[in-house]
């Protein structure tokens, strides 16, 4: 999934379970900002001491990583059998991502129970993934590989490009067997939405016997099937028909400390994205050149620590999930 079902689709689907626009603005920013927390800022000032957490990155070399970023944010691990019959070559990989799966769930009800809006976004984040990264898992691993003469490394759905992000796209995936083999990321996206609504809706107490009407409303915004709107356009009327805030990915990091040519990346995206991670990653492994980022007043009563703080406790959940998997034990 990309920005947005992330961001927006969630943000709608929030307001029609109940929540009120701030809060589901809130929970939506908390979902989006997933793939954006892509290097660790040391904090300091202001009696702040304080180290952001990691939740999306470009590297495929450090093991590591994938443990800590991929597979508890990304690629939560499925029911392997449902994955091993949809292959042809019926391979079976304990990693592999399928929709709806069981620790999935479990790592988004225990972020409900918290009633922290926070960790419920980043919960549901990583739920949703497991609609668009179906049938791969968060390892640099020849289980993910389309081309055996590709260059790019099969982690995650590299060899995908991205594909399986996308709401209007309809793609191939050669691994699976014929009847599996064209994925439609609309009936994806719908489905995650749908199961986002009855969770969301149960959350607050009510019942979801409107989900049609409210999946009627998001098919108004997207288009009829084969003739989705323009991304575009279809963002600009969720946050003009639905009154939801833009999303700017620097805004609560903004309020927390001091931006500059490091840390403002606001518009950045893309291969600067990539540029700024790689240039952290290097630091980070050589510990040349690091150099902390300034906190401002109140830090630890901004948005932007507590999401780094539920992010944390996402990750310690998502280990525990995975610890039969040896997962924790490896880190």
């Amino acid at each position: 999934m990309n920005e947005e079902f992330h961001y927006y689709v969630i943000a709608m689907l929030a307001r029609r379970a109940g929540f009120a626009g701030a809060e589901a603005d809130t929970l939506a920013y908390a979902s989006q900002y997933v793939d954006h927390a892509l290097v660790a800022y040391q904090v300091r000032g202001n009696g702040v001491e304080y180290e952001t957490a990691v939740t999306h990155h470009f590297g495929f070399w450090d093991r590591g990583q994938e443990d800590r970023v991929w597979l508890p944010f990304h690629f939560m691990p499925g029911d392997p059998q449902r994955a091993a019959e949809r292959r042809f070559d019926r391979a079976y990989n304990p990693l592999a991502v399928t929709a709806n799966g069981p620790r999935a769930r479990t790592l988004l009800i225990s972020a409900l129970k918290s009633r922290d809006l926070m960790r419920i976004g980043i919960a549901l984040h990583t739920f949703a993934d497991t609609y668009a990264h179906e049938n791969f898992t968060g390892r640099n691993e020849s289980f993910n590989r389309f081309d055996p003469n590709s260059p790019l490394p099969p982690i995650g759905h590299a060899h995908a490009g991205r594909s399986p992000d996308r709401l209007d796209t309809v793609w191939e995936d050669p691994r699976l067997v014929p009847e599996h083999r064209r994925v439609s990321n609309r009936e994806r996206f719908f489905a995650a939405a749908k199961k986002t609504y009855r969770y969301l809706a149960t959350y607050q107490q009510r019942d979801f016997s409107d989900e049609e009407l409210v999946l009627g409303e998001l098919e108004m915004i997207v288009g009829p099937p084969g003739a989705e709107r323009p991304a575009e356009e279809r963002i600009l009327d969720f946050i003009i028909r639905e009154d939801i805030a833009q999303y700017r990915r620097n805004e609560w990091k903004g309020e927390a400390v001091e931006l500059d040519e490091a840390t403002g990346d606001e518009e950045i995206t893309g291969a600067m994205d990539k540029y700024l991670w790689l240039k952290d990653e290097i630091t980070r492994r050589t510990g040349v050149g690091r150099r902390p980022v300034r906190a401002k007043t109140g830090f630890y009563r901004s948005k932007y620590y507590r999401w780094h703080e539920a992010a944390k406790a996402h990750r310690t959940e998502a280990l525990r999930l995975l610890d039969d998997l040896g997962v924790s034990a490896r880190l």
